[in-house]
């Protein structure tokens, strides 16, 4: 009998990340990950920021992804590669099977 986190990694996994229904193929790091873009969430968090010079209100990507398709945990400030575009890690939330990352612009 499997307990509840591997339940909870299980459905991540099944249900969130179903390439069919919610998440996408994304080059993070030159490596293809299975992430799901949460526009909505970015735009309700940069709304809700009272610090202008928070990474998070100057935020520009939004995306969850498993836990177990990265290599680490993201750290604050450093660089991250989405496609060919190379953005600074702003916020990283951690949940059971997912994290959640907030990425901003580095420049052009």
């Amino acid at each position: 009998m499997s307990n509840f986190k591997d339940q909870l990694a299980k459905d991540a996994k099944n249900v969130f990340m179903n390439l069919e229904e919610f998440a996408e193929v994304r080059l993070i790091d030159n490596k293809a990950v299975e992430i799901i873009v949460d526009d909505d969430l970015l735009q309700k968090r940069r709304s809700l920021t009272n610090n202008p010079t928070d990474g998070v209100y100057s935020a520009s990507f939004l995306f969850h992804v498993l836990k177990s398709s990265l290599p680490k945990k993201p750290v604050i400030d450093a660089d991250m590669k989405v496609d060919k575009r190379t953005f600074k890690v702003a916020d990283v939330q951690e949940d059971d099977a997912m994290y959640t990352i907030t990425l901003k612009r580095t420049g052009s």
